[in-house]
């Protein structure tokens, strides 16, 4: 009678652990942009990073204490790249960047690479930083 229990003790625990973990890792999967955070100075309303910084990546998320939002640099190809300030238009939440788009934890809504609204509830594009070049360097023009 104990082994029969114990069966279906264990059947359970495990039941449940898959039901919460599976969803979890494939959450926690979506959220990696391979790229980590990295942290620059805000300076004469411009940040400035090394060109060689995105060399093997297509997104870096760039965090500055001048700014109350990270920003995502997008990397569209060798000489051309775009930013987006890391801010969902639906209730001024903090997004979590992928190396698909973007996406609101809140609310659900989601952007793509580019700023544009992929899911409602937002509705308007973010809001996107001018980049330029200039000796080896990416220029971020807050």
């Amino acid at each position: 009678m104990g082994s029969r229990r114990t069966f279906i003790k264990n059947g359970c625990a495990l039941c449940g652990a898959l039901a919460i973990g599976i969803p979890a890792m494939n959450f926690l999967q979506a959220c990696k942009t391979g790229s980590g955070v990295m942290h620059a100075d805000l300076y004469q309303n411009k940040i400035v990073i090394p060109a060689i910084t995105l060399a093997d990546k297509s997104v870096q998320v760039i965090r500055s204490k001048g700014l109350e939002y990270d920003i995502l640099l997008v990397k569209e190809n060798e000489k051309k790249y775009h930013a987006l300030l890391m801010k969902c238009t639906h209730q001024s939440n903090p997004l979590i960047a992928t190396q698909t788009g973007l996406y609101c934890n809140l609310h659900g809504s989601r952007f793509d690479l580019n700023g544009n609204v992929v899911e409602e509830p937002a509705t308007r594009p973010l809001e996107k930083y001018t980049v330029t070049i200039e000796n080896e360097n990416i220029i971020i023009h807050i």
